[in-house]
């Protein structure tokens, strides 16, 4: 039986002052009382080339330490350092450590952790480049979540699945929970994240734009395990992760009979 996908929090929304180390984020997540965690690639101690097995054993110690699943990892690298050709192999490199590392961290926290990246591929992506890192997802055993708008040119590929992010969707005049039902079996993470006419906000905030109901029906008939609560830009991301569960969980509740 299908039922409400439980959050889990982007480490990318927080910005921790310099040097902190990597598990002061995975801390404050912990604090908030869900479930998951999708952590962030580019952040200091966190990048996978600065991480070795015994390091991701011990990141993946601190998540099960603090009860926290895997939902993946965030690798927001700028779409444009794929299709240039100057900076194309650097970023494919980026996404195949990203991939290596989310399998091995998903296998080493277990339950329902799963070995996926997030990031945005450039729709001008050569299609050498799109099946390589097609290839290598499905080698590392992980898969890429693309999270650029779809369309009808929108290539599948084994290896990569479709990442819905409803600011980009409501900022274009579209339905985040149509673009999930059209994502169907392709669907392979789901961010929960809003926006009004000052840009991105917090979910459920005063003119925000979502309609969580929806969004939450949509997800509910996908089966997806995970929702990814986003917090990018926000300058109270603990206050608006509060504000944001209590409406998602108010999204989810049936009518009552």
């Amino acid at each position: 039986m299908f039922g409400l996908p439980d959050i889990s929090v982007s480490a990318a929304g927080f910005s921790m002052p310099p040097g902190s180390p990597a598990r002061a984020t995975i801390d404050t997540i912990a604090a908030l009382g869900v479930r998951g965690i999708t952590l962030d690639a580019t952040a200091p101690g966190l990048r996978p080339r600065e991480l070795s097995r015994s390091g991701r054993r011990d990141i993946a110690s601190v998540l099960r330490r603090n009860e926290l699943e895997l939902a993946g990892l965030d690798l927001w690298i700028p779409p444009e350092h794929f299709a240039d050709p100057a900076t194309t192999q650097r970023a494919i490199d980026a996404a195949t450590l990203a991939l290596e590392m989310s399998a091995e961290l998903a296998s080493l926290v277990g339950s329902r952790s799963r070995p996926v990246v997030s990031l945005v591929l450039p729709p001008e992506l050569d299609s050498t480049a799109h099946a390589s890192l097609a290839a290598i997802a499905q080698q590392c055993g992980s898969t890429l979540a693309d999270h650029a708008i779809m369309n009808e040119d929108t290539t599948r590929a084994p290896g990569i699945g479709v990442g819905i992010d409803p600011v980009y969707y409501l900022t274009d005049g579209q339905s985040p929970a149509k673009a999930i039902t059209r994502a169907g079996d392709h669907l392979a993470s789901a961010r929960l994240c809003d926006t009004n006419a000052m840009g991105r906000c917090a979910v459920g905030s005063t003119g925000s734009k979502l309609d969580t109901t929806a969004y939450a029906g949509a997800l509910i008939v996908s089966g997806l395990p995970w929702v990814t609560l986003d917090l990018r830009g926000l300058s109270d991301p603990v206050t608006a992760s509060s504000r944001a569960i209590a409406a998602w969980n108010d999204a989810g509740r049936l009518p009552r009979s």
